[in-house]
Protein backbone atom coordinates (compact mmCIF):
# COMPACT_ATOMS: atom_id res chain seq x y z
CA UNK A 1 0.00 0.00 0.00
CA UNK A 2 1.12 3.57 -0.48
CA UNK A 3 0.87 6.42 1.18
CA UNK A 4 0.47 10.04 1.27
CA UNK A 5 2.60 12.54 2.64
CA UNK A 6 1.04 15.70 3.17
CA UNK A 7 3.08 19.28 3.56
CA UNK A 8 1.08 21.85 5.65
CA UNK A 9 0.99 26.13 6.34
CA UNK A 10 -0.98 27.48 5.42
CA UNK A 11 -3.45 25.96 3.55
CA UNK A 12 -3.56 23.12 5.17
CA UNK A 13 -3.12 23.86 9.44
CA UNK A 14 -6.53 24.83 10.76
CA UNK A 15 -8.16 21.81 12.28
CA UNK A 16 -10.91 21.52 10.01
CA UNK A 17 -8.01 20.88 7.12
CA UNK A 18 -6.56 18.49 9.08
CA UNK A 19 -9.90 16.24 10.17
CA UNK A 20 -10.35 15.81 6.38
CA UNK A 21 -6.44 15.00 5.48
CA UNK A 22 -7.19 12.30 8.39
CA UNK A 23 -10.05 11.17 7.23
CA UNK A 24 -8.98 10.95 3.63
CA UNK A 25 -6.19 8.63 5.10
CA UNK A 26 -3.36 11.00 5.39
CA UNK A 27 -1.01 9.67 8.44
CA UNK A 28 2.27 12.11 7.90
CA UNK A 29 2.50 15.85 7.81
CA UNK A 30 5.47 17.10 6.52
CA UNK A 31 7.12 20.60 7.44
CA UNK A 32 9.60 22.58 5.18
CA UNK A 33 11.60 24.02 7.58
CA UNK A 34 13.54 26.07 4.67
CA UNK A 35 10.58 28.40 4.96
CA UNK A 36 9.34 27.93 8.71
CA UNK A 37 9.97 29.76 12.20
CA UNK A 38 9.51 28.28 15.41
CA UNK A 39 6.51 30.01 17.01
CA UNK A 40 4.98 29.10 13.48
CA UNK A 41 5.25 25.43 13.67
CA UNK A 42 4.26 25.44 17.40
CA UNK A 43 1.10 27.07 16.47
CA UNK A 44 0.33 23.97 14.07
CA UNK A 45 1.27 21.74 16.43
CA UNK A 46 -1.58 22.76 19.14
CA UNK A 47 -4.39 22.07 16.34
CA UNK A 48 -2.80 19.04 15.39
CA UNK A 49 -3.01 17.94 18.88
CA UNK A 50 -6.37 18.84 18.67
CA UNK A 51 -7.54 16.31 15.77
CA UNK A 52 -5.57 13.32 17.54
CA UNK A 53 -7.25 13.60 20.34
CA UNK A 54 -10.64 13.88 18.95
CA UNK A 55 -10.18 11.03 16.58
CA UNK A 56 -7.90 9.33 19.00
CA UNK A 57 -5.23 8.82 16.25
CA UNK A 58 -2.18 9.98 15.45
CA UNK A 59 0.01 11.82 12.77
CA UNK A 60 3.47 11.37 11.59
CA UNK A 61 5.83 14.12 11.69
CA UNK A 62 8.09 14.61 9.26
CA UNK A 63 10.92 17.49 9.74
CA UNK A 64 12.16 18.58 6.29
CA UNK A 65 15.85 20.43 6.83
CA UNK A 66 16.82 23.35 4.50
CA UNK A 67 20.22 22.78 3.56
CA UNK A 68 22.65 25.37 2.64
CA UNK A 69 21.43 26.49 -0.55
CA UNK A 70 23.79 28.74 -3.41
CA UNK A 71 21.93 31.54 -4.30
CA UNK A 72 22.35 34.22 -6.52
CA UNK A 73 22.49 37.84 -4.84
CA UNK A 74 20.31 41.19 -3.79
CA UNK A 75 19.42 43.24 -7.02
CA UNK A 76 18.19 46.38 -7.06
CA UNK A 77 15.76 45.42 -10.12
CA UNK A 78 15.42 42.50 -12.20
CA UNK A 79 18.39 41.93 -14.71
CA UNK A 80 17.79 40.30 -18.21
CA UNK A 81 20.16 38.18 -20.04
CA UNK A 82 20.06 37.51 -23.78
CA UNK A 83 20.95 34.60 -25.41
CA UNK A 84 24.83 33.63 -25.85
CA UNK A 85 25.47 36.75 -23.94
CA UNK A 86 28.33 36.13 -21.99
CA UNK A 87 29.13 38.05 -18.28
CA UNK A 88 30.65 37.03 -15.39
CA UNK A 89 29.95 35.27 -11.97
CA UNK A 90 31.95 36.19 -9.09
CA UNK A 91 32.16 34.92 -5.38
CA UNK A 92 32.81 38.33 -3.85
CA UNK A 93 30.22 41.49 -3.57
CA UNK A 94 33.17 43.63 -4.07
CA UNK A 95 34.15 42.71 -7.74
CA UNK A 96 30.29 42.75 -9.06
CA UNK A 97 31.29 45.90 -11.45
CA UNK A 98 28.28 45.83 -13.39
CA UNK A 99 24.52 45.55 -13.43
CA UNK A 100 25.37 42.22 -15.72
CA UNK A 101 27.95 40.67 -13.02
CA UNK A 102 26.27 38.03 -10.81
CA UNK A 103 27.10 37.08 -7.60
CA UNK A 104 27.17 33.57 -6.30
CA UNK A 105 27.33 33.17 -2.48
CA UNK A 106 29.24 29.91 -2.67
CA UNK A 107 32.45 30.93 -2.13
CA UNK A 108 33.85 27.74 -3.50
CA UNK A 109 32.13 28.13 -7.03
CA UNK A 110 35.53 29.12 -9.08
CA UNK A 111 37.63 26.29 -7.47
CA UNK A 112 35.08 23.80 -7.20
CA UNK A 113 33.67 24.43 -11.37
CA UNK A 114 34.75 23.53 -14.73
CA UNK A 115 34.84 24.71 -18.03
CA UNK A 116 32.27 23.49 -20.12
CA UNK A 117 30.22 22.75 -16.91
CA UNK A 118 26.63 24.03 -16.87
CA UNK A 119 24.81 26.41 -14.09
CA UNK A 120 21.02 26.43 -13.83
CA UNK A 121 19.71 29.07 -12.48
CA UNK A 122 16.17 29.78 -10.78
CA UNK A 123 15.30 25.86 -11.58
CA UNK A 124 16.22 26.19 -15.57
CA UNK A 125 14.02 29.40 -15.54
CA UNK A 126 18.08 30.40 -16.85
CA UNK A 127 20.65 28.20 -17.73
CA UNK A 128 24.48 29.36 -18.56
CA UNK A 129 27.73 27.31 -19.94
CA UNK A 130 31.20 28.07 -18.14
CA UNK A 131 33.53 29.18 -20.96
CA UNK A 132 36.76 30.36 -19.04
CA UNK A 133 37.75 30.81 -15.52
CA UNK A 134 39.87 33.15 -13.89
CA UNK A 135 41.36 33.89 -10.58
CA UNK A 136 38.42 36.19 -9.17
CA UNK A 137 35.40 35.12 -11.64
CA UNK A 138 34.51 33.00 -14.11
CA UNK A 139 32.75 34.05 -16.86
CA UNK A 140 29.94 32.25 -18.43
CA UNK A 141 27.85 31.94 -21.91
CA UNK A 142 23.71 32.08 -21.45
CA UNK A 143 22.29 29.53 -23.01
CA UNK A 144 18.51 31.14 -23.25
CA UNK A 145 17.03 34.68 -22.96
CA UNK A 146 16.17 35.28 -18.66
CA UNK A 147 15.11 37.96 -16.50
CA UNK A 148 16.83 37.10 -13.13
CA UNK A 149 15.65 38.50 -10.07
CA UNK A 150 17.33 38.85 -6.34
CA UNK A 151 18.69 35.49 -4.32
CA UNK A 152 17.56 32.68 -7.49
CA UNK A 153 18.86 29.47 -6.40
CA UNK A 154 21.81 27.77 -8.08
CA UNK A 155 22.44 24.53 -8.55
CA UNK A 156 25.49 23.09 -10.40
CA UNK A 157 24.89 19.95 -12.45
CA UNK A 158 27.56 17.29 -12.24
CA UNK A 159 30.06 19.61 -10.06
CA UNK A 160 30.95 18.55 -6.84
CA UNK A 161 30.41 20.80 -3.92
CA UNK A 162 32.18 21.10 -0.97
CA UNK A 163 29.18 22.52 1.56
CA UNK A 164 28.48 20.58 5.04
CA UNK A 165 25.84 17.89 5.06
CA UNK A 166 24.10 20.04 8.47
CA UNK A 167 24.12 24.22 8.87
CA UNK A 168 23.67 25.63 12.68
CA UNK A 169 19.90 26.33 11.69
CA UNK A 170 19.50 22.83 10.44
CA UNK A 171 20.95 21.59 14.18
CA UNK A 172 18.70 24.47 15.87
CA UNK A 173 15.78 22.79 13.61
CA UNK A 174 17.06 19.19 14.78
CA UNK A 175 16.25 20.23 18.13
CA UNK A 176 13.23 22.04 17.53
CA UNK A 177 11.62 18.73 16.09
CA UNK A 178 12.76 16.40 18.38
CA UNK A 179 11.91 17.88 21.26
CA UNK A 180 8.27 18.59 19.93
CA UNK A 181 8.23 14.67 18.96
CA UNK A 182 9.15 14.49 15.69
CA UNK A 183 9.19 11.08 14.17
CA UNK A 184 10.84 11.87 11.04
CA UNK A 185 13.84 13.75 9.75
CA UNK A 186 14.81 14.22 6.20
CA UNK A 187 18.71 15.87 5.48
CA UNK A 188 18.51 17.73 1.84
CA UNK A 189 21.60 16.48 -0.65
CA UNK A 190 22.65 13.90 0.60
CA UNK A 191 25.77 12.42 -1.57
CA UNK A 192 27.71 9.60 0.88
CA UNK A 193 27.00 7.85 3.77
CA UNK A 194 28.81 10.08 5.89
CA UNK A 195 26.48 13.00 5.42
CA UNK A 196 23.81 10.53 7.07
CA UNK A 197 26.44 9.08 9.86
CA UNK A 198 27.04 12.91 10.71
CA UNK A 199 22.84 13.48 11.47
CA UNK A 200 22.76 10.59 13.34
CA UNK A 201 25.65 11.26 15.87
CA UNK A 202 24.44 14.54 16.33
CA UNK A 203 21.13 12.67 17.50
CA UNK A 204 23.13 10.30 19.77
CA UNK A 205 25.03 13.03 21.58
CA UNK A 206 21.66 15.33 21.94
CA UNK A 207 20.60 11.75 23.47
CA UNK A 208 17.81 11.38 20.28
CA UNK A 209 17.57 8.12 19.71
CA UNK A 210 14.27 7.46 18.29
CA UNK A 211 13.69 9.61 14.99
CA UNK A 212 14.45 7.91 11.94
CA UNK A 213 16.32 9.36 9.27
CA UNK A 214 15.20 10.29 5.20
CA UNK A 215 17.59 10.63 2.63
CA UNK A 216 16.64 12.94 0.02
CA UNK A 217 18.46 12.12 -3.27
CA UNK A 218 18.39 15.59 -4.85
CA UNK A 219 21.95 15.92 -6.58
CA UNK A 220 24.34 13.69 -8.70
CA UNK A 221 26.94 12.84 -6.02
CA UNK A 222 24.45 9.32 -5.21
CA UNK A 223 24.95 7.87 -8.16
CA UNK A 224 27.95 5.82 -6.84
CA UNK A 225 27.15 6.07 -3.15
CA UNK A 226 23.45 5.01 -3.69
CA UNK A 227 23.87 1.78 -1.46
CA UNK A 228 26.03 2.89 1.06
CA UNK A 229 23.09 5.82 1.66
CA UNK A 230 20.65 3.13 1.51
CA UNK A 231 22.02 0.98 4.38
CA UNK A 232 22.56 3.65 6.85
CA UNK A 233 19.44 5.73 6.32
CA UNK A 234 16.28 4.62 7.65
CA UNK A 235 14.16 5.66 4.15
CA UNK A 236 15.04 7.76 0.84
CA UNK A 237 13.33 10.15 -1.09
CA UNK A 238 13.69 10.96 -4.41
CA UNK A 239 13.41 14.37 -4.53
CA UNK A 240 12.70 15.56 -8.23
CA UNK A 241 12.87 18.99 -8.06
CA UNK A 242 16.25 19.87 -7.53
CA UNK A 243 17.09 16.23 -9.33
CA UNK A 244 16.15 17.37 -12.13
CA UNK A 245 18.25 20.44 -12.06
CA UNK A 246 21.16 18.20 -10.98
CA UNK A 247 21.26 15.55 -13.66
CA UNK A 248 19.35 15.21 -17.56
CA UNK A 249 15.70 15.54 -16.96
CA UNK A 250 14.99 12.29 -19.56
CA UNK A 251 17.10 10.09 -16.95
CA UNK A 252 14.96 10.75 -13.50
CA UNK A 253 12.06 8.30 -14.61
CA UNK A 254 15.05 5.54 -15.30
CA UNK A 255 16.43 6.93 -11.49
CA UNK A 256 13.44 6.68 -10.00
CA UNK A 257 13.29 3.21 -10.75
CA UNK A 258 16.11 1.86 -9.90
CA UNK A 259 16.16 3.78 -6.52
CA UNK A 260 12.91 2.44 -5.82
CA UNK A 261 13.85 -0.93 -6.89
CA UNK A 262 17.51 -0.81 -5.15
CA UNK A 263 15.85 0.61 -1.91
CA UNK A 264 12.95 -2.00 -1.76
CA UNK A 265 15.61 -5.12 -2.21
CA UNK A 266 17.47 -3.84 0.87
CA UNK A 267 13.80 -3.25 3.09
CA UNK A 268 14.25 0.30 3.17
CA UNK A 269 10.95 2.78 2.71
CA UNK A 270 11.32 4.79 -0.14
CA UNK A 271 8.96 8.22 -0.87
CA UNK A 272 8.44 9.96 -4.18
CA UNK A 273 8.24 13.25 -4.36
CA UNK A 274 7.53 16.63 -5.95
CA UNK A 275 5.47 17.81 -8.70
CA UNK A 276 3.02 14.83 -8.36
CA UNK A 277 0.03 17.09 -8.69
CA UNK A 278 1.68 20.58 -9.84
CA UNK A 279 -1.12 21.87 -12.10
CA UNK A 280 -3.50 21.63 -8.97
CA UNK A 281 -1.64 24.19 -7.16
CA UNK A 282 -4.09 26.54 -9.32
CA UNK A 283 -6.37 24.39 -11.39
CA UNK A 284 -9.37 21.94 -9.98
CA UNK A 285 -8.06 19.02 -11.85
CA UNK A 286 -4.96 16.94 -12.91
CA UNK A 287 -3.50 16.47 -16.08
CA UNK A 288 -3.52 12.77 -17.85
CA UNK A 289 0.57 12.90 -17.22
CA UNK A 290 0.14 13.44 -13.51
CA UNK A 291 -2.38 10.50 -12.90
CA UNK A 292 0.08 8.36 -14.93
CA UNK A 293 2.90 9.83 -13.03
CA UNK A 294 1.29 8.59 -9.81
CA UNK A 295 0.06 5.28 -10.95
CA UNK A 296 3.45 4.12 -12.00
CA UNK A 297 5.24 5.10 -8.92
CA UNK A 298 2.49 2.93 -7.21
CA UNK A 299 3.40 -0.30 -9.19
CA UNK A 300 7.03 0.30 -8.58
CA UNK A 301 6.52 -0.18 -5.30
CA UNK A 302 6.61 3.48 -3.99
CA UNK A 303 6.08 3.46 0.26
CA UNK A 304 4.99 6.96 0.11
CA UNK A 305 4.05 9.99 -2.45
CA UNK A 306 4.57 13.02 -1.53
CA UNK A 307 2.27 16.75 -1.92
CA UNK A 308 4.44 19.74 -1.51
CA UNK A 309 3.05 23.16 -2.42
CA UNK A 310 -0.34 21.29 -3.74
CA UNK A 311 -1.06 21.14 0.37
CA UNK A 312 0.40 23.93 1.58
CA UNK A 313 -0.12 27.17 -0.15
CA UNK A 314 -2.46 27.10 -2.99
CA UNK A 315 -6.38 25.84 -3.65
CA UNK A 316 -7.14 22.53 -3.54
CA UNK A 317 -5.63 20.52 -1.00
CA UNK A 318 -7.75 18.09 0.28
CA UNK A 319 -8.97 17.55 -3.83
CA UNK A 320 -5.52 16.89 -4.12
CA UNK A 321 -5.88 14.35 -1.72
CA UNK A 322 -8.73 12.82 -2.66
CA UNK A 323 -7.63 12.28 -6.54
CA UNK A 324 -4.35 10.80 -4.72
CA UNK A 325 -6.24 8.56 -3.32
CA UNK A 326 -8.41 7.20 -6.01
CA UNK A 327 -5.25 6.53 -7.85
CA UNK A 328 -3.50 4.91 -5.37
CA UNK A 329 -6.52 2.38 -5.60
CA UNK A 330 -6.76 2.04 -9.25
CA UNK A 331 -2.82 1.10 -9.06
CA UNK A 332 -3.09 -1.22 -6.26
CA UNK A 333 -4.99 -3.67 -8.81
CA UNK A 334 -1.87 -4.25 -10.93
CA UNK A 335 0.30 -5.23 -8.30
Amino acid sequence: MSWIIVSVWPTTTEKEKLLKLYENWVRILRFNFSHRKHEDVEKILINIQAVENELAGDFCLLADLKWPWIRTGDLAEPVTYKYEETFKIVTKKSLVDSPKTMFCDYKDLIKDIEVNKRIVIDSWIFEVKVIEKKADYIVVKALNTATITSKRHMNLPWTSVKLPSLTDKDKEDLLFATKNHFDYVALSFVRCKEDIENLRKFLNENKVFNVKIIAKIENQDWINNISDIINVSDAVMIARWDLWAEIPIETIPDHQMRIIKKTKTKWKKVIVATQMLESMITNPIPTRAEISDIFYAVIQWADYLMLSWETSIWKHPIKCVKIMNKVIAEAQKYI
